[in-house]
């Protein structure tokens, strides 16, 4: 016993994760074709809120250029996301969808998956954020 609370008290200060640090996801977007709408960057923590509930860090950014932008999403946890980033052209809001339901404005995924007709899984664009900052490349793909 005094043995495994003299290990616990030498590596417990070199510990890196605490159970509540909290760290910035930067998310560059490229290939962005107009300077028109937003960039509607979500976050996601699970499956089930995938596409539908972003958490509520995700970031609206009004595009005033078609160069690469950068977005840091401050305040994530360590655990396993993923990113949707649609650019909004018209500004309401929402992906548009044609009748068939595929966009009609870009989109983009984290880990950029092959996108199968729907949408691609949270398995195929999730990543692990493990404690410390993290930078993302994602390329908006034009339809």
């Amino acid at each position: 016993m005094k043995s495994l609370l003299l290990t616990l008290i030498t590596f417990l200060p070199f510990s890196t994760i605490t159970a509540g640090e909290k760290v910035t996801v930067t998310v560059e977007v490229s290939n962005i074709p107009t300077a028109q709408g937003n960039l509607l960057i979500g976050i996601y923590d699970s499956a089930g809120t995938f596409v539908k509930t972003p958490l509520p860090q995700s970031p609206k950014i009004p595009l005033k250029s078609t160069e690469p932008i950068r977005a840091r999403i401050k305040g994530v946890k360590p655990g396993t996301y993923a990113i949707v980033i649609i650019h909004d052209v018209n500004g309401n809001g929402k992906l548009d969808k044609n009748f068939i339901g595929m966009p009609k404005e870009p989109i983009a995924f984290s880990q950029n998956p092959k996108i199968p007709m729907g949408l691609p899984s949270f398995d195929a664009c999730s990543f692990v954020v493990d404690g410390e900052d993290l930078s993302l490349s994602i390329p908006l793909k034009l339809k």
